[in-house]
């Protein structure tokens, strides 16, 4: 048996620069898959060259469409959706935002082909995305709702209007892919609005689509068959990914950092909302708007944070940044009261869980409860033990983050998932200043 190679990190004085963090994964996954089915050849710059990216590039191609990489960019030859060849099987790894949006867009297209995943993602609930694609006339072998799910043929699809009592953009942007090889109108309705990536898309590769915002939740309506034209599309910095730099700026001492060309999407930064009532120093600057998406420069320095209370309606705009938020909470002054976290049970991993045990084993305070979690902070915090990661790329970066700032060093059992989604995650934070020891 071969030994696992990880990552220790140890306690560092400062961190300092200015950098780029690797492009928007959400955004990467849609560029793909809307490029795939538009007119034309679309030019992809900035796209992230992660593993469940590229699970999603891989299946497009396995399916016909033509992907080559020129330089730095990626240029993609839609074909208007249509598809000319099946594998019979599509591999998603980890990914679940790969496996439930090609769904979404193949229960339409009346091919029969099978979905798999890795261990851990044939764990993960598919039966929100499948129970109203199935209300659209799609047909599959559902499995009791988990990995591999069988797309059988259809002859027979509709538009529906569907109200959605969680806020997934992934169950949102599965309907709309189906719903753009259907004649009709599909309504979404909302009640906690999520990330809109796929609405921004859509529209700016022509879709007919609307966004309305009514007293209790957000309405969108999509008119099929869509005809989307081909574009440049740039991808921004990943957000998620930035957070974690951002985090560990503001924990270390001495520290300033400026990250260059962030998506700054109103549905991903919930997280600077709530590190400013935290007491956070943080700049946003040169902000723009590019194929629809905001970009900017986020520039942070060290702060004293105090603990904060957060609710269920800002869940969604921080959905995946809960586990590195919980690191900024143990050092900060106070307790922190976190409640709404549910949906925190369907990711890679059972984060609500996951992060509770691994913060605990390194000392810090908790008091965990179904759906909330109080965290006692503390500007000292012990760590030096070794982490449990449940295969989560999230609870290793947050926990790597964790043992920068606490006393003793922080190890974790496994590095490679780190590349699902931030592949030179330890080279970028060796080069302002973390030491991480490869063990």
């Amino acid at each position: 048996m071969s030994k696992i190679i990880t990552l220790k990190s140890h306690k560092c004085k400062s961190l300092t620069g200015k950098i780029m963090v690797p492009g928007d994964k959400s955004i990467s996954h849609r560029a793909l898959i809307f490029s795939a089915i538009s007119i034309g050849r679309s030019e992809i710059d900035g796209l992230l060259e992660s593993d469940d990216v590229i699970k999603t590039l891989k299946a497009l191609r396995n399916l016909g469409i033509k992907i080559v990489k020129i330089g730095e960019k990626y240029f993609v030859d839609g074909n208007g959706g249509i598809f000319t060849k099946n594998p019979g099987n599509l591999f998603f790894g980890n990914s679940g935002t790969g496996a439930r949006l090609m769904i979404g867009l193949l229960a339409t297209k009346n091919i029969a082909l099978t979905i798999t995943g890795d261990k851990s993602l044939s764990q993960r609930p598919m039966l929100r995305v499948l129970d109203p694609l199935t209300e659209m006339g799609a047909n599959f072998s559902k499995n009791d709702g988990k990995l591999p799910i069988k797309i059988l043929e259809s002859f027979y699809y509709n538009s529906i209007k569907f109200k959605s009592k969680i806020g997934s953009a992934q169950i949102k942007s599965s309907i709309l892919l189906a719903a753009s090889n259907i004649k009709g109108v599909t309504e979404i309705e909302e009640e906690i609005p999520s990330r809109d990536h796929s609405e921004i898309m859509l529209k700016y590769l022509g879709a007919k689509i609307l966004t309305k915002k009514t007293k209790n939740s957000k309405l969108i309506k999509l008119n099929g068959p869509c005809v989307l034209k081909c574009n440049k599309i740039n991808v921004p910095g990943d957000f998620s990914s930035a957070a974690f730099l951002i985090i560990a700026t503001l924990l270390t001492k001495d520290s300033n950092l400026t990250i260059e060309s962030v998506g700054l999407n109103y549905f991903r930064t919930g997280l600077l909302d709530v590190l400013s009532k935290m007491n956070a120093k943080i700049k946003i600057s040169e902000k723009s708007i590019c194929n629809g998406e905001a970009f900017g420069n986020i520039e942070v320095y060290s702060s004293n944070l105090i603990a904060t209370r957060i609710d269920k309606k800002i869940s969604a705009r921080l959905i995946d940044e809960y586990p590195i938020l919980f690191v900024a909470c143990s050092f900060a002054c106070g307790v922190s009261e976190l409640t709404g976290l549910e949906e925190l049970k369907f990711k890679e991993s059972d984060r609500l869980s996951a992060m509770t045990e691994a913060l605990t084993k390194c000392g810090v305070k908790l008091e965990k409860k179904k759906n909330s979690l109080l965290i006692y902070g503390n500007k000292k915090q012990l760590g030096g033990c070794k982490i449990t990661t449940y295969n989560d790329h999230r609870i290793a970066m947050s926990m790597l983050i964790f043992g920068m700032i606490s006393e003793k060093p922080v190890s974790i059992d496994d590095m490679s998932m780190i590349a699902t989604s931030f592949p030179n995650f330890r080279s970028l934070m060796e080069s302002i200043g973390a030491k991480l020891q490869v063990v």
